[in-house]
């Protein structure tokens, strides 16, 4: 009965409001098996390094690869907490995948990408080729 009443009530445009920004079409990842992991990145005199949250991951459950100046760093877990006590049981999952994507300079190492994976962080480091440095030259 409560449904067929329409209440004036002034606030009703900010829930209204509110309610557009808990849409998923707008915020969340396609599905709500995709998450994307936090990532920190910073640049050192040799090399790009990548810091990114991946807690409870195995090395098996991450792929981390460099083609043509993209690093792309993909992975999917599927993981279940069971929980039982005194007449309760609780189960929580964690499930998804995820897909990011990074342009470094096209320069860089391939073949001396390296990462890994310790207490919950893929630590990724893209070491910066030691090509030549910029050359002017006079025109004749």
């Amino acid at each position: 009965m409560n449904d067929l009443i329409r209440r004036n009530d002034p606030f009703d445009v900010f829930n209204r409001f509110g309610d557009l920004f808990d849409r998923e079409a707008f915020f969340a990842p396609a599905s709500r098996n995709e998450w994307l992991p936090a990532v920190d990145i910073k640049e050192t005199d040799k090399a790009f390094v990548f810091h990114m949250e991946v807690p409870g991951m195995k090395p098996e459950d991450l792929d981390v690869e460099l083609h043509d100046g993209v690093l792309s760093i993909r992975g999917s877990r599927n993981e279940e907490n069971r929980e039982e006590d005194k007449g309760y049981v609780r189960v929580e999952r964690r499930r998804g995948s995820f897909s990011r994507q990074f342009r470094v300079p096209v320069s860089c190492k391939a073949e001396d990408l390296s990462a890994k994976v310790a207490d919950g962080v893929l630590n990724i480091e893209v070491p910066k080729s030691n090509g030549p440095e910029a050359r002017k030259v006079t025109v004749s």
